[in-house]
């Protein structure tokens, strides 16, 4: 974790988020479309980042399915600085091209390729063999999903966190293994934040494996 004197409100998290640059205003909202092209909602991401430095938990590796331009991965190294960075995607996101000069000042390992293969799974269980958190933002269809969080929950250090984005779109398949991950009970269910400014919620669902 960053050594934060204090750490910051959920709303000043906000505000960073805000200022930093949204990939779609319409979507996402922010000031303006541009800087680190973040696909994540001020007002849903911000108070999970605020749930995860509340907690004290030292976020040394970090993993990301779905990567897309890379303003995910550019905010959690910003209030995190993890020791190790390592992302996954297939490269097909029509702002892909953008990640390089986004992400230029963070140290980072990305692996292209299909998340669901065990290859890839390899490859990132040999970088470091468990993570403090894991964000899924991949495939968004329920098996996909499914597929992602059943190969690297397993990745998750006690204590770290596994965080899913969409959660509150329900043509997707979120929302679905979301409850099935709260009936289960572990990792236990921390939080779901959604929207109470943007038009259309995304949702971020958190969770938190048992220390």
């Amino acid at each position: 974790m960053k050594g934060w004197n204090n750490i910051p409100t959920a709303e000043e998290i906000e505000q960073f988020v805000i200022d930093a640059g949204s990939d779609d205003l319409p979507t996402f909202g922010g000031k303006y479309v541009g800087g680190i092209h973040v696909q994540q909602i001020p007002d849903e991401i911000a108070p999970a980042i605020h749930a995860i430095l509340k907690s004290g938990h030292r976020i040394d590796a970090y993993l990301e399915i779905g990567v897309a331009a890379g303003g995910t991965t550019s905010l959690f190294h910003h209030f995190f600085r993890p020791g190790e960075i390592v992302l996954v995607d297939d490269g097909a996101h029509w702002k892909a091209g953008l990640r390089e000069g986004i992400l230029k000042d963070v140290p980072h390992l990305f692996i292209r390729g299909n998340s669901h293969s065990p290859e890839i799974a390899g490859q990132v269980a040999g970088v470091s063999p468990d993570y403090d958190l894991i964000i899924i933002d991949a495939g968004h269809a329920y098996d996909a999903v499914r597929a992602d969080v059943s190969t690297y929950l397993p990745m998750l250090r006690p204590g770290g966190f596994l965080l899913l984005h969409d959660s509150a779109l329900p043509e997707w398949g979120v929302g679905r293994v979301v409850q099935e991950l709260k009936g289960a009970g572990e990792p236990a269910f921390v939080g779901e934040y959604v929207t109470a400014t943007a038009v259309r919620p995304c949702g971020v669902a958190l969770f938190r494996k048992a220390e």
